[in-house]
């Protein structure tokens, strides 16, 4: 993966281009994407209230997202919107913790 790339998806965050963060990340196949990529993907997807997908692409890397408070803040946020309370408060204490 480019730093060309993830410049880009960095600058399309910063302008509300959240759709063109999906198109982008997704047209990597998924055995292929890192955990960098996954959280951009993530991140535009709670941008888009698209919470469910959020979800699923952050649990795809919940090993590697066991030590990051910004990822258990992310999964957080879609399970807050999701109404899922225990588990967006189980997250936010984690990020605290973290």
């Amino acid at each position: 993966m480019s730093e060309d790339l993830l410049e880009q998806l960095e600058t399309w965050h910063e302008e509300d281009e959240y759709e063109r963060i999906v198109e982008a990340v997704t047209e990597i196949p998924a055995e292929e994407r890192n955990y960098e990529l996954v959280g951009h993907l993530g991140r535009a997807l709670n941008n888009l209230e698209r919470y469910e997908e959020a979800v699923q692409q952050f649990l795809t890397v919940a090993e590697e997202g066991a030590e990051d408070p910004l990822w258990h803040y992310r999964i957080g946020l879609a399970y807050y919107y999701l109404e899922q309370y225990d588990d967006a408060e189980r997250e936010f204490t984690r990020a605290d913790e973290l």
